[in-house]
């Protein structure tokens, strides 16, 4: 009734309540419509919270890997930056309300990049090394330019949308001032209430943010050197961190060309190719040394990259460091160490031709003593002959047929004589060229020299083998070398034993092309904890009087390299075997 008296006209009735209708159904479109930008907003607002947390937990994330790498406390602090910035990931994918962030996220392969440098911090985890840790340090570069980049794109998101609402507030009050008249109370106050309140909430929540923000920023000052330049290479900004490795204070170094650090022994020249690079807006990437204060120096690797304003202009260049110098005095350690090496490889090989040559000294003894053992029997019989022939003389006993007798005596022996020098002279004489031969031969004129000697000492050469003409394709000297130096050791061996029966036996196989000559003793054996080493260079159990340890050992190479073969020792019951195996033919 008092609605009637106050529209008294009834067509006007008709003509209000469908307009009321349509302005509740446009105000309530409308107010749905700036409820959705505002909740756009907060969620902007959010994003940029997310993105900057991204950007500071990377940067922390890499000082972290750092401290973590020299000290395992770090484990725990690692492990949470890591599981932050992989959450607020998963979220800013799921929450991209953007399409210049989808386009960063996806054409320009943020995620990508992202994902793999998330994957290289969770296995630096178990792998902590250098090589990994340098990659992940100059992947956390790219990424912090891409998040500064996401940031201010949420940023111009935001601040756009700010402007809109403002706008879209100024349309409705003018659009729909009869709403904001009847049902201002309802909808406007309530709104913009809200709208208060929640831009209050976010410029809190953004001054909050900004604030642990610019913690982080001052923690990365502290251990990222850092520096901005303009386009002709005044310093504009410099870190704490490279304050400190260069000695300068900020007021000391802001103002001034980049060049105040340039060492010495880094020309202009070597600046070109960096200049020539940054100058096209890509980023460089060197090891320079610097000079410090107090005229000492540093080494860094540098990523110098360009610097645009907010329009897209080149304002300077952004230079991130980081201290590589104990690398590079290790580098130059190592060369000193490298000068130290070859000098004691020079001296070793001077020892090593001493030690050949006191070898080659034992041998020859070894050989006179054989010619000596030779000899002694043959000069015994003409030392006979003669003092025969010259006691009949002074008796006067003697006659031609005696004398004869005795000459031929004497001629037959020193004949043997004769043969046994032409015999150890050709065996010294053997040469290194291959060739064909009977290893048989070989082996029995090898025995024949040292039988005196080791019939001398009660050895007894037992020859297991009924062959008589096994045709082989080799080097005759290296193998009579190498068994003779065998034939020694067990001579040498049986020396320090009371055995009465001493016996070496020798026997030779051959299949299928492949020669194998086994030389066993029963003179007590190797000894388990010598086999592994019988071989190496300087290893002997004799006094150093009667070896140097390199005649097993010359044996082994021979057989190796000279005659393409192997050779192998190990005990047997009361003794030990050695196995030579070789090719027919080389």
């Amino acid at each position: 009734m008092k609605f009637y008296n106050f529209f008294p006209n009834k067509e006007l009735i008709n003509h209000y309540i469908p307009a009321l209708f349509l302005i509740i159904i446009f105000s309530s479109l409308g107010y749905v419509n700036l409820k959705d930008i505002i909740e756009s907003v907060e969620n902007d607002g959010i994003n940029i919270n997310i993105s900057g947390s991204q950007r500071m937990l990377s940067q922390k994330l890499v000082i972290l890997a750092n401290k973590y790498q020299k000290n395992p406390d770090y484990h725990n602090d690692f492990i949470d930056a890591l599981d932050k910035i992989e959450k607020s990931h998963i979220y800013l994918l799921k929450n991209i309300n953007s399409d210049n962030i989808l386009k960063i996220y996806n054409k320009d392969n943020f995620n990508d990049e992202f994902t793999i440098f998330l994957t290289d911090l969770e296995t630096f985890i178990t792998n902590k090394n250098d090589a990994l840790l340098k990659d992940i340090e100059k992947k956390s570069q790219s990424i912090l330019i891409k998040l500064d980049n996401i940031v201010k794109v949420h940023e111009e998101d935001y601040t756009r949308k700010i402007q809109y609402l403002k706008s879209k507030g100024a349309l409705f009050f003018i659009g729909i001032i009869l709403v904001v008249i009847i049902e201002g109370i309802f909808i406007f106050y309530p709104a913009n209430r809200k709208i208060k309140n929640n831009t209050k909430k976010l410029e809190d929540a953004i001054k909050e943010k900004t604030n642990e923000l610019q913690k982080s920023i001052d923690i990365i000052s502290d251990y990222v050197i850092y520096s901005k330049t303009d386009l002709k290479g005044t310093i504009t900004y410099a870190s704490n961190a490279f304050c400190k490795i260069s000695g300068y204070s900020k007021e000391e170094l802001i103002g001034k060309p980049h060049n105040i650090i340039r060492h010495p022994d880094m020309p202009k020249s070597a600046f070109y190719e960096m200049w020539q690079t940054i100058k096209k807006g890509q980023v460089w990437a060197g090891e320079v040394k610097n000079l410090k204060k107090d005229k000492g120096y540093y080494w860094v690797k540098a990523n110098i990259s360009p610097d645009y304003d907010e329009k897209g202009n080149l304002i300077g260049y952004v230079g991130v460091r980081y201290d590589i110098t104990h690398k590079k005095e290790l580098e130059e350690l190592n060369k000193n160490l490298e000068k130290k090496i070859t000098i004691e490889i020079h001296k070793n090989r001077e020892k090593d031709k001493l030690l050949f040559e006191h070898e080659k000294v034992l041998q020859l003894n070894e050989m006179i003593e054989n010619i000596a053992h030779h000899w002694r029997q043959p000069l015994s019989v003409i030392s006979t002959c003669v003092s025969g022939v010259m006691l009949k003389k002074e008796l006067d006993i003697l006659d031609d047929e005696d004398l004869n007798e005795s000459l031929i005596m004497v001629s037959n022996t020193a004949q043997k004589l004769s043969e046994t020098i032409n015999e150890f002279a050709n065996f010294n004489k053997l040469n290194k060229k291959e060739e064909t031969f009977n290893l048989i031969d070989i082996i029995n004129k090898t025995i024949n020299i040292v039988s005196s000697t080791f019939h001398n000492h009660n050895i007894q050469i037992e020859k297991l083998y009924k062959e008589k003409f096994i045709e082989i394709s080799s080097i005759p000297g290296d193998f009579s070398q190498i068994l003779l130096n065998i034939l020694n050791n067990s001579k040498d061996a049986f020396m320090k034993t009371n055995y009465q029966d001493k016996k070496i036996y020798i026997n030779i196989s051959n299949i299928k092309n492949q020669i194998s000559i086994s030389i066993k003793d029963n003179a007590g054996g190797i000894g388990e904890e010598n086999l592994s080493k019988i071989f190496d260079p300087y290893f002997t159990t004799k006094h150093k009087s009667q070896g140097t340890g390199l005649g097993l050992n010359m044996c082994k190479t021979i057989v190796n390299k000279n005659l393409k073969g192997n050779i192998y020792a190990h005990d047997i019951p009361n003794g030990a075997e050695f196995t030579i195996e070789l090719p027919q033919k080389l």
